[in-house]
C-alpha cells in the first residue's frame, strides 16, 4: 500500500509519468463521466491549480493511476476562494500557510467495490500523513454532501461545515467543509481502514517518512 506524493518538482523519482496519467484519470471521471466544463488538452483535464505549488497524491496499480488527489495551498489563490466563496459564510475564508484545499479527488470507474474503498481510505490517510509532515491543520473544500459522508467521515475524519448546502452547475447539492489535521485524526482513520503503516512515498530517492 503507497500513494506517490508528486509535485512538479519530484516527478524524476518515479517511475513512467504518474503526473500526466492522474490528468488523464481526472478527463476519463470529471468529463466523459460527469460531462463538466473545465480545461482539457490531449484527454488531460487540468485548472488553474495545476502549477509547481500542487501536491498530487497518486494511487497505482501495475503502474497505471486509478486514484489521485491533490492539495492546494491557500496562501495562493485557490478554487473555494475565487470560484465558490459564497459556500463560505460561517467564518472567513482562509488565507494561512498551514491550511491547505483538497481537491480533485477521483477513482477509476472500474474498481471494485472493495478495493474502491480500499484506495480511497489510503489517499485520505496519505492527506492526513502529509499535513501532520508538513504543519498543516486542517484541509478545506468542497463536495456533494454523500462525497463528504463516503470519503471522509465514514473514514473516521469528522468535518466542520463552512456554510450552507448550495447547487452546482450540474444540479447537484454541493457543500464546503473543513477538516481539522491531528495524530488523533490520523490515528482514527486509520484504525478505520486498519492500516498501521505508513502509506506516503516521496519516490526512489526518498524513504518512506514516520508520522505517528
Amino acid at each position: 500500500m503507497t500513494i506517490e506524493c508528486i509535485t512538479v518538482s519530484t516527478l524524476h523519482n518515479f517511475r513512467g509519468n504518474p503526473l500526466a496519467e492522474q490528468f488523464q484519470l481526472r478527463y476519463r471521471s470529471l468529463i466523459e463521466r460527469q460531462s463538466w466544463d473545465v480545461p482539457y488538452v490531449n484527454c488531460m483535464e487540468y485548472d488553474q491549480y495545476d502549477n509547481p505549488a500542487t501536491v498530487y497524491f497518486v494511487w497505482r496499480e501495475y503502474g497505471k493511476v486509478k486514484g489521485v488527489a491533490r492539495l492546494y495551498p491557500t496562501t495562493r489563490p485557490y478554487m473555494l476562494k475565487e470560484v465558490f466563496p459564497h459556500l463560505v459564510s460561517y467564518e472567513p475564508l482562509p488565507s494561512e500557510p498551514n491550511i491547505w484545499e483538497g481537491s480533485r479527488f477521483c477513482l477509476d470507474k472500474d474498481l471494485a467495490p472493495v478495493q474502491r474503498k480500499r484506495v480511497i481510505q489510503e489517499l485520505v490517510i496519505a492527506y492526513l500523513e502529509y499535513c501532520l509532515l508538513h504543519g498543516i491543520t486542517s484541509i478545506v473544500g468542497l463536495m456533494v454532501p454523500a462525497y463528504w459522508k463516503s470519503v471522509f467521515i465514514n473514514n473516521g475524519c469528522p468535518i466542520s461545515w463552512l456554510g450552507e448546502y448550495s447547487v452546482a452547475g450540474d444540479g447537484k447539492k454541493i457543500r464546503a467543509g473543513k477538516l481539522i489535521i491531528n495524530k488523533e485524526v490520523l490515528n482514527s482513520a486509520k484504525n478505520k481502514a486498519g492500516i498501521f503503516d505508513n502509506v506516503l512515498s516521496f519516490g526512489e530517492e526518498h524513504v518512506m517518512l514516520q508520522c505517528s
